[in-house]
């Protein structure tokens, strides 16, 4: 059976200034917010070095090859970033996510830890740590710098998801449900909000009422990358032998917008094949 599984976030990632920008800079950024990742990341890589905007440049493309699950290409950008920008927290915090998601986790602490003392108030150093924390296992410091970012930004939908995924984990899935909803609650309009009571309701088993919750978010967000995974994946692990036809063909349609946008699990791109291998077959008609 296939578990609901959480790509890395795809959200943005628009941290406080570094300096002042404009022209292809602002341009980059105004890609980056509207989801065009791959357009934000070409435009701030035409910056050139001697730039006065550089480093704000390799900052919006670490953030947007970080978004597409580049790493390396995001770590190289951040890097150059921060050798312009040594104490830039917004740099800090983006590196060290970077080096999380690679699992080079000491010196991301290292990277984190000293964006958090330079500002104990950025919800976005906060929230990284917390995932570094979690993603060596560390759930309680993870929770209690989760919890914090969450209190600094109510309405950082990253920060609220962070939360939410790593309470989930630990099998908190009250203390998780109350987080969702006080993000909902924060910013009705965000489709990151239905998301979370979607994970969180699907980890208790109520598969319609996760449905509908995923079908809330994308009728916010048609881009949300991870509601149409989630969405995808519930309808088959739910469905025994596809025999409800009507979750099978919702399972088709989203694990197709899933990769239409840029989906990258190969492992759901396989079991996407076979099923619609299967509904093609005389068994599956």
């Amino acid at each position: 059976m296939i578990r609901t599984i959480l790509a890395p976030a795809l959200a943005l990632l628009l941290a406080a200034p570094l300096a002042r920008a404009g022209g292809a800079v602002d341009e980059a950024m105004a890609a980056l917010r509207s989801g065009e990742y791959a357009k934000a990341a070409e435009i701030a890589e035409k910056v050139g070095a001697d730039d006065a905007d550089f480093a704000k440049s390799r900052y919006v493309a670490g953030e947007s090859r970080l978004a597409l699950g580049e790493t390396e290409a995001a770590e190289k950008a951040f890097r150059e970033a921060l050798d312009k920008k040594p104490d830039s927290v917004p740099v800090l915090a983006g590196l060290g996510r970077v080096l999380t998601a690679k699992g080079s986790h000491e010196e991301a602490m290292k990277l984190l830890t000293k964006a958090v003392a330079a500002d104990g108030k950025d919800a976005t150093a906060r929230r990284s740590l917390g995932e570094c924390l979690a993603a060596q296992g560390k759930a309680a410091e993870a929770r209690k710098e989760l919890e914090q970012a969450a209190k600094l930004d109510p309405k950082d939908g990253l920060a609220a998801r962070a939360l939410v995924e790593c309470l989930v984990k630990a099998g908190e899935l009250k203390p998780a449900g109350r987080a969702a909803e006080t993000y909902r609650a924060a910013d009705s309009k965000a489709a990151m909000g239905d998301f979370l009571r979607g994970l969180v309701l699907d980890r208790m088993k109520e598969g319609r009422d996760a449905i509908a919750a995923y079908e809330a978010a994308l009728a916010k967000d048609p881009k949300l990358l991870d509601a149409h995974k989630n969405l995808a994946i519930l309808c088959i692990a739910r469905n025994p032998g596809y025999q409800n036809k009507e979750r099978t063909k919702k399972a088709l349609e989203h694990f197709k917008r899933y990769f239409e946008l840029g989906g990258k699990d190969e492992e759901l791109r396989r079991t996407y094949e076979q099923i619609k291998g299967f509904v093609g077959s005389p068994r599956g008609k």
